[in-house]
């Protein structure tokens, strides 16, 4: 066997080994995360009544325009409020003022839209990922006890957060959009990312990551 062979053969080896391993982490997060569906619930009828429901943020269309996938978690926490599930509401997302970029006035203003009032939404302009929205809701709203509201493999990955940090928190499920009204790189961007955002909850967790605006409201 020459040099060469050998040499590819072992990188081979290493870049299957690597893949493996890549592999088995993401099976092992997704595994540890999804434990947290236990205290998911997708009818409204069945959920315990909490004071507060948390909105979880999402990328917006051009325009400030909710995308489908924030649209159903607008529409899910309507369905809450006017069945008497929660009283108030925190929209929680990026607000980029200098990028006209405003994540919460897009969820304020289809909130609204939906019958909920103005003076039952509460802003959270830095909820800039989803750790950073749970332990704001604790540590900057005050709330220990709370209903997060986004789609299952969103809401298992914030319930596993907040355990990890002593937060009490139960899930709604808002529902999936249909592929038709999803463009592409949406589709695919949403089944590669939730995975891969599991493993980094994880990591989050190992190295106790914290918000990155742990007191500014």
């Amino acid at each position: 066997m020459t040099c060469i062979g050998r040499t590819r053969r072992i990188v081979l080896f290493w870049v299957a080994a690597a893949l493996i391993a890549a592999l088995e982490a993401v099976l092992t997060a997704n595994w540890l995360v999804g434990k947290s569906s236990l205290r998911i619930y997708s009818s409204v009828n069945d959920i315990p009544a909490r004071e507060v429901g948390m909105v979880l943020g999402a990328p917006l269309y051009s325009g400030n325009r909710p995308n489908p996938v924030l649209a159903g978690r607008l529409r899910a926490a309507a369905e809450l409020y006017h069945a008497g599930k929660v009283q108030t509401l925190v929209v929680s997302g990026a607000n980029y003022p200098e990028k006209f970029y405003n994540e919460i006035d897009a969820m304020t203003r289809g909130l609204i839209a939906l019958g909920v009032p103005g003076n039952a939404i509460v802003s959270d302009g830095k909820g800039l990922r989803t750790l950073d929205s749970i332990l704001r809701m604790h540590d900057v709203f005050g709330y220990d006890d709370f209903i997060t509201i986004s789609q299952r493999d969103h809401c298992e990955r914030a319930l596993y957060l907040a355990d990890h940090h002593g937060i009490a928190t139960i899930g709604f499920e808002a529902g999936v959009p249909p592929l038709e009204l999803l463009y592409l790189d949406e589709w695919l961007g949403s089944a590669i990312r939730a995975p891969l955002s599991n493993v980094k909850a994880i990591l989050d967790i190992a190295t106790g990551r914290r918000a990155k605006y742990p007191t500014e409201r």
